[in-house]
Formats: structure tokens, sequence, C-alpha cells
């Protein structure tokens, strides 16, 4: 799937018109994590979070993206602390690998951007050493300042689910929000 991933990043940056092309970018903010009841309790639910994405313009209206996010913001923050079904405290991590495609709607001579995301990806949990399927819906704003620089607010939401081995019943739909601010470079 990684390659997958790669391939199409690459073969997107190829095709990009005179108004598109590649970028580069690091967001930092806050993430909130639901586990839809799996766990007894969450005694801290917020995270410090931080990312990088690559992508390219397709034209002005299109982008494609690969990002990761840490959901523990490895030295900023500390995790989600949760309290297991035995009752034992512990911290909980994740960490994605997505692609996602955005559409974008420019306005003041392409100064004010908006935008809407979708996409999905490999969801990573730290103290299991799981992995799984993640689905990505985002939206957002970005100000640029000049042709390479811009700085954008968004709003990032990944759904996955998990089954219990022994319970093939139950099903848990949770979900992690990140809101953040990001800095962005293009080429």
């Amino acid at each position: 799937m990684k390659f997958i991933l790669v391939f199409t990043l690459f073969i997107s940056s190829l095709v990009a018109d005179i108004n598109g092309g590649p970028y580069l970018g690091i967001s930092y903010g806050i993430s909130q994590f639901n586990d839809d009841s799996y766990y007894q309790d969450i005694k801290e639910d917020k995270s410090k979070s931080s990312g990088f994405y690559a992508g390219a313009y397709i034209n002005k209206h299109l982008s494609v993206e690969f990002a990761y996010v840490s959901f523990d913001a490895k030295d900023f923050g500390d995790g989600f602390s949760v309290v297991d079904n035995l009752g034992a405290e512990q911290t909980v991590s994740f960490s994605v690998m997505s692609l996602s495609t955005s559409a974008h709607y420019a306005f003041f001579n392409d100064t004010l951007d908006f935008y809407a995301k979708f996409g999905a990806g490999e969801m990573h949990k730290s103290y299991l050493n799981e992995e799984g399927f993640t689905m990505l819906y985002g939206i957002g704003s970005a100000y640029r300042f000049n042709e390479y620089l811009s700085v954008k607010i968004a709003y990032d939401s990944y759904h996955f689910g998990y089954d219990e081995d022994y319970d093939k019943t139950t099903d848990y739909r949770m979900k992690l929000d990140y809101v953040y601010t990001a800095v962005e470079f293009q080429f």
C-alpha cells in the first residue's frame, strides 16, 4: 500500500500544471480521542499532535497529499491517558500515514483558500503494535503570503473501527479529531 501512495503522489506531481506544483508542510495542534466506550474511562482525551505532509497541486482547485501525523507529538505531548477494562491506567498514542485529495476554492486573487479533504490511511496504535484502516475527512482555510509560503488553519477527523478478537459482534467506532495550524512551502 505504501508503494501505491508514493507512486500516486509522484505521478500527480508530474502532471501538475502551471498553477500547481509540489508543496511541503508541517503542522502542530491539539487532538481529541473518542473511544466509543471501549475503555472503562478516559482520564485525558486531549493531546498535543504534530505532523508533516507533502503533496502536489494538480491545478488551483485540486491537490493530492501524503501525510504523517503523530497524535502524541513526540517530545511535545503525552498521548491519551486511559483506564482499561481491568482497571489499569495506560497511555495510548496513535500515528497515521494517509493519502488524501483536497478540493480548493480560492478568493481574493488566490490569496485566501478554502478546502475540503477526503482520504484514507493506515492507523498505528502504539502500545499494542496494531495497525488498521482509517478514513480521513477535513476542512480548512489557508492564507497565501506569496507564491511560496502560506499558513493554514484546519480540522481533520480520522474515523476507524476496532473489533475484539474474542467478541466478533462488538464493533467500536473510534475517532481522532485534529485541530491544527500549518506552514506550507510551495515549489
